[in-house]
């Protein structure tokens, strides 16, 4: 019976965890395939102008991003001096830094850099579709602190996502597609402390 109960509060918790934005709302879990085309779907590699500002520091550089397989992406970020800065991989659920330049090799750099990357190149795999404000919008949950919220608009694209930690909303971005650059990505945190600005090159 303890066993039992053990288990019923479990699955409640996460349960809780997957739904803590859309409070009191019914939720489904959607595939992107059913509810969202990813713009990653058909290229396999895209290239990036990259500015990355924090306060009043600002690097630039080209962020090259691909698809290795249907669940894994890779992509290197290499500075305006030839010089690659770090290589990442990206997953579900997760980030992961790899050959990272001395000077950015620091446990809390590399915290944050996997976090906003991921954010930035996540694929609205598997979601929950609900109503926030009135606005129906499909969530993704990262893990039991992290959560981002998609806007999608009538082509079923992302239009807009926030990034939510512990159901406060902490980081915006946005994507377009200028006639001229192609891809716009631009990302921020609330506090207007670090962005990040992505247009994508075209061959």
């Amino acid at each position: 019976m303890r066993s039992l109960l053990s288990v019923c509060s479990l699955v409640l918790f996460f349960a809780s965890c997957n739904t803590f934005i859309c409070k009191n709302t019914l939720t489904k879990s959607v595939s992107n395939q059913d509810a969202i085309e990813s713009i990653f779907d058909t290229v396999n590699v895209r290239k990036f102008k990259a500015k990355i500002t924090y306060k009043n520091n600002e690097i630039t550089g080209i962020i090259i991003y691909k698809k290795l397989n249907d669940s894994t992406f890779a992509g290197s970020f290499i500075n305006e001096f030839g010089i690659k800065g770090f290589d990442f991989k990206l997953s579900q659920n997760s980030t992961k830094l790899e050959n990272v330049i001395k000077n950015v090799d620091k446990w809390y750099i590399r915290n944050k850099l996997e976090t906003d990357l991921h954010f930035l190149f996540s694929q609205p795999e598997i979601l929950s579709s609900c109503s926030l404000n009135n606005i129906p919008v499909y969530v993704k949950t990262v893990n039991r602190s992290l959560q981002y919220v998609y806007y999608i608009d009538s082509r079923k694209r992302v239009e807009r996502a926030d990034m939510y930690k512990h159901a406060r909303m902490i980081a915006s971005l946005r994507q377009y597609t200028d006639e001229s650059s192609g891809m716009v990505i631009r990302m921020g945190y609330i506090n207007g402390r670090l962005n990040y600005d992505l247009s994508e090159i075209k061959r």
